[in-house]
């Protein structure tokens, strides 16, 4: 059976850097015979936490929304790749909505139905110097994966991508999503 990786795409720019890096990751994986389900968080309807603990309490969560599907989802896969451009040294405002409401799987219960999956992380940048630049992100899906139980596997960094088709410029990035997909089916066990 081939393992099933599930794409949590955080850019909110249609047909963008991280849209392109991810449609070459795709192809990597699929040649390989992975799984892959690509989740663009701009197309679902995902509320903001509001932090009422219900999950901790009672093992649900307060709001019924798309999110409720895409945690079926999250049980059910693999890896996790999480995708989003930096904004303001951090992931986009859907990615961290999303991040916020994975809050359900701290409940020691639920914590169960995702500990032990795997992570890759895709990020792109318009900064030039990627390693400064991504300090603090690198720190956040440490902290905040590592508190669920998820190994991150690869961290894929792609910088100075500030405008929407400056990947066209760069096919060596093209290249190395292509093979770190490609390279996933031997380091996702």
């Amino acid at each position: 059976m081939s393992k099933k990786v599930l794409i949590i795409n955080g850019a909110t720019r249609e047909g963008g850097n991280t849209d392109t890096l991810l449609s070459k990751l795709s192809d990597g994986m699929e040649s390989s015979g992975l799984q892959v389900i690509e989740v663009r968080l701009r197309d679902l309807n995902i509320s903001d936490c509001i932090g009422c603990c219900q999950c901790l309490k009672e093992k649900s969560c307060h709001f019924e929304d798309d999110m409720t599907n895409l945690r079926k989802s999250l049980i059910a896969t693999d890896v996790i790749v999480f995708a989003s451009p930096i904004y303001w040294c951090e992931v986009t405002g859907l990615m961290k909505t999303f991040v916020d409401r994975l809050y359900f799987f701290h409940h020691q219960v639920n914590r169960d139905m995702i500990s032990g999956k795997k992570a890759l992380i895709l990020t792109t940048l318009g900064e030039k110097e990627a390693s400064y630049e991504s300090e603090v992100l690198v720190e956040f899906y440490r902290r905040f994966l590592g508190s669920l139980g998820i190994e991150i596997i690869d961290m894929l960094f792609f910088a100075d991508l500030m405008e929407k088709d400056a990947i066209k410029s760069r096919p060596g990035y093209l290249d190395r999503a292509y093979t770190a997909g490609k390279r996933l089916s031997t380091i996702s066990d």
